[in-house]
């Protein structure tokens, strides 16, 4: 299965510029299964100015539907949304053909706030795709391994974030971390550039094997696309050799 890590600079808390531009970058992007886009593509990581942003869900849902159907592949990505009163960071999982899934963020970062801004989500989401079970998260997540462990035998993760340049080094750490805990291949997709807040990120997006590997990486710093071949058989035989996850501890999270 091949897997493009779509690297951008983001434009702040511009949606119609931001969707024209990943439209842009999706015309270069052929031949692939499953297609990953930073946390708050469509604007940003903005708290303040999500009340201006979420009106757009409507339009970046219909993006992400084309582009699945256009790609004919998965497409994923996180924006912002409203609902009941509540404002979500909330990642989109679009298939060809018009289904979305949605997995809302768990773990807000509370040093920035962002729990003032927004509500916290409770549910895992692990689906199939094409043979393969696919978990996402979003950024501060990536630090909590509890809520990432493996038990439902999920064989790929997917981390979408905006992580600052600032924190470069755990992030890299951390998605080897996960990968190898949870016996599982990880992709982490981040943006580049500053944004509206003067945060800077590098980038560094990867995906990684489950034995900890650097399968292809982004240049940092640069707005770019990069493939990796992810597969599920090699994954499968591993898992057979080194049966590690059979060993695992046993316990539930309460709420």
């Amino acid at each position: 299965m091949k897997v493009a890590i779509v690297q951008a600079r983001l434009e702040w808390e511009n949606v119609p510029l931001n969707l024209k531009l990943f439209n842009k970058r999706m015309s270069d992007i052929n031949g692939v299964d499953i297609i990953v886009l930073p946390e708050m593509f469509s604007s940003g990581f903005t708290m303040t100015g999500k009340d201006q942003v979420a009106p757009f869900h409507e339009a970046v849902y219909r993006c992400m539907q084309d582009w699945a159907d256009e790609k004919d592949a998965l497409v994923m990505g996180s924006t912002i949304y409203f609902e009941d009163g509540h404002y979500f960071n909330r990642l989109l999982t679009a298939f060809p053909g018009g289904k979305v899934l949605h997995y809302d963020k768990r773990h807000r970062f509370t040093m920035g706030h962002e729990d003032e801004h927004f509500t916290a989500g409770h549910e895992l989401l692990v689906f199939e795709y094409k043979g393969m079970k696919i978990a996402p998260f979003i950024c501060y997540d990536l630090r909590f391994p509890v809520w990432s462990r493996n038990t439902s035998g999920y064989d790929l993760a997917v981390y979408v974030a905006n992580w600052p340049e600032a924190r470069r080094e755990p992030w890299q750490i951390l998605l080897k971390a996960r990968a190898v805990e949870n016996q599982c291949y990880v992709v982490g997709v981040n943006c580049v550039g500053e944004d509206g807040n003067g945060l800077q990120y590098s980038g560094d997006s990867m995906v990684i094997s489950p034995r900890g590997e650097v399968l292809v990486a982004c240049e940092p710093y640069a707005d770019e696309v990069q493939v990796a071949d992810v597969d599920l058989g090699a994954l499968e035989g591993f898992r057979e050799k080194f049966p590690v996850l059979e060993d695992r501890d046993e316990f539930t999270i309460d709420e």
